[in-house]
């Protein structure tokens, strides 16, 4: 039996790094440019159900004031409010992040842990939360599983799962770790821009080849997940529903009303 071929992440990411511009992910960029854990940790919460440019602005806002867990752990919601209001879910959030930082400062001494499971134990932090503090914030591998990426992975063929978290745990059994720390900057980014949840523009995509949709597409076969079929108007629901609409509309008599 042939085995598979392995995915060829080392081309992959260099053709998106060149696409958006994001340099050679050889370099250890995040690792010796690595951001302020908490202000990771904070920030990303902040993004849950939030566009990014909401997330910046708030991020910052709030960061002015509170920049640290000692004065974010004072902080009454009611001045927090306001500062993250173009958050989805402000006042929930303007609730949690006070709660987060007391976590921090009574359980690890004010430092943020770089640990995953020790991450988990803190309020409102999910996988995805602890595992961009891991990689944002200390520059160590870790997998953020978002829907870009959750998407874009079953795209390309490399698991077949039906949520985020199913898709860390398989891209962690199946993605050397090499690759781990530039996986999600990439393909969040991809997905952004080029593969859209919907109508992505395959035809303009550098790593169309490496992708089983991309090459099911082209060559006229189904791709891998059902709702990444082109969409079909077929002939009979174009000559149904006015037909139907025109029923609706007749009397008893047959008239039209």
């Amino acid at each position: 039996m042939r085995r598979a071929r392995a995915f060829d992440w080392p081309e992959v990411l260099d053709r998106l790094g060149r696409l958006y511009g994001r340099g050679d992910w050889r370099v250890p960029y995040l690792r010796d440019h690595a951001e302020d854990p908490f202000q990771v940790l904070i920030g990303t919460i902040l993004s849950q159900r939030t566009r990014d440019e909401a997330t910046d602005a708030a991020s910052a806002r709030l960061f002015a004031r509170f920049p640290d867990p000692g004065s974010l752990a004072r902080a009454p919601p009611k001045e927090i409010e306001p500062l993250i209001r173009a958050t989805g879910f402000y006042r929930t959030k303007a609730k949690r992040l006070p709660e987060v930082a007391r976590a921090v400062l009574d359980r690890f001494d004010g430092e943020v842990p770089n640990d995953l499971e020790a991450l988990l134990t803190l309020p409102g932090v999910g996988p995805k939360t602890a595992n961009c503090v891991i990689v944002f914030g200390y520059g160590e591998p870790g997998m953020p599983v978002d829907t870009h990426v959750h998407r874009i992975a079953n795209r390309l063929g490399l698991v077949r799962t039906t949520s985020p978290e199913e898709t860390e745990a398989a891209l962690r059994r199946t993605v050397p770790k090499e690759f781990w720390i530039p996986l999600n900057p990439v393909l969040v980014q991809h997905g952004q821009n080029l593969c859209r949840p919907i109508r992505p523009k395959c035809a303009e995509c550098p790593i169309a080849e490496f992708c089983a949709t991309g090459v099911a597409l082209s060559s006229g076969r189904a791709p891998p997940r059902d709702e990444d079929a082109p969409p079909r108007t077929t002939h009979r629901a174009r000559v149904h529903r006015p037909a139907m609409a025109l029923r609706r509309r007749r009397g008893r008599t047959g008239r039209v009303a």
